[in-house]
């Protein structure tokens, strides 16, 4: 088994992390999604009960195979095998989401620019990524990440696509000492014990890390909509910003209701 096998595995058996990394982006997902690198299908029918119809593509037969067996009785989900650099399903979409597949692109802005014209008016591309570029190790190479992202890169990326970052934050603080100890023994993959060990504790640092100041965590959580000129993307939720420690400003999260994709 690959690397990145083992690790889909592992991660597929760690429920509390899942549901709150799904928790994490649901409030921007809804109507006709796409959810790309699906994997095995881990987040696959979580995101399918958040929005109207989701087609997850996935360029592993294996994986798609095994994400249709798992998921076979979900009636809103559409399973493709496709390579999304270069076989997109011809479809304008509200909802495109990536968690934890940008890094695996050689040139994220050509692929940016690619979900961008798939888009429906309104709609959103809505990213999970590794954050801390220093912390780039054994693991990333091992898994095949070409990076990992601050919100500056994230910020380039987006705009060399035309896109504009409308919400950006730091996810899973209590994830870096790990991910660095990992690099530290160059592994390859993380530990079963240590991934299961940690997903028992999500329930407490999830709810821990609402009440803590803006810090680096291991992941970036961002939602991107089309440029428009002149305008200036907020959240229709509020208008509050608040601090960023990637030295820029996140916006204030949509509230479920509001996200529509309009």
């Amino acid at each position: 088994m690959t690397s990145q096998s083992e690790w889909l595995s592992r991660q597929g058996r760690a429920s509390n992390y899942n549901r709150w990394v799904f928790k994490s982006i649901e409030p921007y997902l809804c109507g006709n999604a796409l959810e790309i690198g699906c994997g095995t299908g881990t987040f696959s029918a979580l995101i399918a009960e958040a929005v109207e119809h989701l087609t997850a593509i996935d360029i592993s037969q294996e994986f798609i195979d095994t994400a249709r067996q798992r998921h076979a009785e979900v009636p809103n989900l559409t399973l493709l095998k496709a390579d999304a650099t270069e076989d997109l399903p011809d479809h304008k979409f509200d909802s495109i989401i990536m968690l934890d597949v940008l890094e695996h692109i050689a040139d994220d802005a050509v692929m940016l620019t690619s979900l961008k014209n798939k888009l429906a008016p309104g709609g959103r591309i809505v990213l999970k990524i590794p954050a801390i570029p220093r912390l780039f190790n054994s693991l990333d190479a091992a898994v095949g990440h070409f990076r990992r992202y601050d919100q500056n890169t994230l910020t380039l990326a987006a705009h060399s696509a035309g896109c504009t970052v409308r919400y950006c934050r730091s996810f899973n603080i209590a994830g870096i000492p790990g991910w660095w100890w990992n690099g530290v023994r160059q592994r390859v993959v993380a530990p079963g014990a240590q991934i299961g060990g940690f997903d028992k504790l999500v329930p407490i640092l999830a709810f821990g890390e609402k009440f803590l100041p803006p810090m680096p965590g291991l992941s970036l959580i961002g939602v991107l909509e089309v440029e428009r000129p002149g305008h200036r993307l907020q959240s229709r939720a509020t208008d509050r910003t608040r601090p960023n420690p990637f030295g820029a400003t996140a916006l204030t999260p949509l509230i479920r209701g509001q996200a529509r994709c309009d």
